[in-house]
């Protein structure tokens, strides 16, 4: 009978070890962006959870892409493990309103969202460095609302700047894993080809000189910390990939919009849809791989 109770001890801490290993199988994924990739998510409604890993609302989440966004796809279909998402992104943002204004001045920046992921998990964060990844696609505003202007190199410079300074936040709350996509490739949506060449030509410049900064912040950002590891994606691949094979993916052209999100490959004459995403989504997952995402959904 004696060595009946070693048994039971080792038996009941197998078990109560067990549920253990299953949370240590979570990982994170927090991101900040824009109308791309939002979902509507708040930090005052339901937490992310096995059942909705989005947290709130529902999947796919309230986006512009007529079903799940790149980044619904990435906690969904090409998740390694369960991927809780908490997702700052609202849509019309940019890095830093003070730089370059949004639509509204209710929008909250890049800054405003660091900020407020700050003063949540300043302490009790349910994450740790391993096993937690940062998501960031902003620029897509910066771009469009001032491409025009004179004083690009000098405002890109600065918003570069400020980016950077945000990653530099998130470093110093723990964070060491960083997706970065760069701005998207606006000169390609509907609305700009109907603009006519010049336009989008000036629009190309913009994005490419916003993106050239970008890289060159990042790569200063990584030289400065040691530990952070930065994967940076090319988000125009995804889109030229669609477009070029607009048949393969269910649409009769490159440039027809339809609010379903399939039908066409864009939601609407600005905001690509479901393709788009898919396969921005599976430029993500190959380039982060594991823990977070598998490279096959």
């Amino acid at each position: 009978m004696a060595s009946f109770y070693p048994l039971l001890r080792l038996l009941i801490s197998l078990l109560m070890v067990a549920p253990l290993g299953a949370a240590e199988d979570v990982k994170y994924f927090v991101t900040f962006g824009s109308s791309t990739t939002q979902t509507g998510f708040r930090l005052d409604k339901s937490r992310p959870s096995a059942s909705n890993p989005l947290g709130n609302p529902s999947l796919p989440g309230w986006t512009t892409s007529g079903g799940l966004n790149w980044l619904g796809y990435l906690i969904t279909e090409f998740n390694a493990s369960t991927t809780y998402s908490y997702n700052l992104a609202v849509g019309g943002a940019t890095t830093d309103s003070a730089l370059i204004p949004p639509y509204s001045d209710t929008v909250k920046s890049f800054v405003d969202q660091v900020d407020e992921l700050r003063l949540e998990f300043a302490t009790n964060q349910p994450w740790v460095s391993e096993n937690l990844l940062v998501g960031v696609w902003i620029g897509n505003n910066d771009v469009g609302n001032s491409f025009a202007q004179d004083n690009k190199k000098s405002l890109y410079l600065q918003t570069s700047a400020k980016y950077i300074q945000q990653l530099q936040k998130l470093y110093e709350l723990g964070a060491r894993n960083f997706v970065i996509l760069s701005a998207g490739p606006q000169h390609w949506t509907p609305l700009m080809i109907s603009k006519g060449p010049t336009s989008q030509a000036k629009l190309k410049s913009a994005v490419e000189l916003y993106n050239h900064y970008l890289r060159k912040g990042l790569k200063s950002f990584t030289s400065q910390n040691k530990q952070a590891r930065v994967w940076f994606v090319d988000s125009e691949k995804a889109y030229l990939k669609a477009l070029d094979n607009a048949a393969t993916y269910g649409a009769p052209n490159s440039t027809c919009d339809n609010p379903d999100g399939r039908s066409c490959l864009w939601w609407n004459n600005y905001h690509p849809g479901t393709a788009i995403h898919r396969l921005l989504a599976e430029e993500v997952a190959g380039a982060v791989g594991g823990p977070w995402f598998s490279g096959e959904s």
